[in-house]
């Protein structure tokens, strides 16, 4: 042998049987489920996200609503006009509530039927001006109120 080597030992390399039997071997311990509680950081930035959209949302629609409620009490009020005078004063009132009351208040005849087309572009209001006060309203006309209460746009009118 070169020097500096020594010759392998003999070693036992035969193993107890009973080390080998698959008696010995123990189960695989798995760890605890997670829990659902506490929720992940995740989940409460997604719930803080929805939550501050709902209220978005609804602050949005309560503002609209509380924007148009003269609109809706307009169209109330134009159910129970039976005259194209009550229909005047009807659209008279809506217009009150929303333009100043000096570009308003003086109108009649065909400045006011200027002041309702000027508001609502594209519509015809003529058939409020052809017919006289004390005439029963009829369906058209108030067909065309329904319209102006529902369509007009305050910006147009300066």
């Amino acid at each position: 042998m070169p020097h500096g080597c020594k010759a392998p030992t003999n070693r036992n390399l035969t193993l107890e049987p009973e080390s080998q039997s698959l008696s010995n071997l123990q189960d695989i311990v798995l760890p605890a489920a997670p829990s659902f509680w506490p929720p992940a950081s995740g989940c409460w930035i997604l719930v803080a996200l929805i939550l501050m959209l709902l209220i978005t949302v609804t602050w949005f629609i309560a503002q609209s609503r509380q924007r148009n409620a003269y609109r809706r009490a307009g169209l109330t009020l134009l159910q129970s006009a039976n005259t194209v005078y009550d229909i005047n004063v009807v659209l008279k009132r809506v217009a009150l509530a929303v333009f100043p009351r000096e570009q308003v208040a003086a109108l009649h005849g065909e400045h006011w039927i200027q002041f309702m087309q000027s508001t609502c572009e594209g519509e015809q209001f003529a058939t409020l001006s052809q017919s006289a006060e004390g005439t029963p309203a009829i369906e058209s006309i108030r067909a065309s109120a329904r319209t102006w209460i529902r369509k007009h746009q305050a910006q147009a009118a300066k």
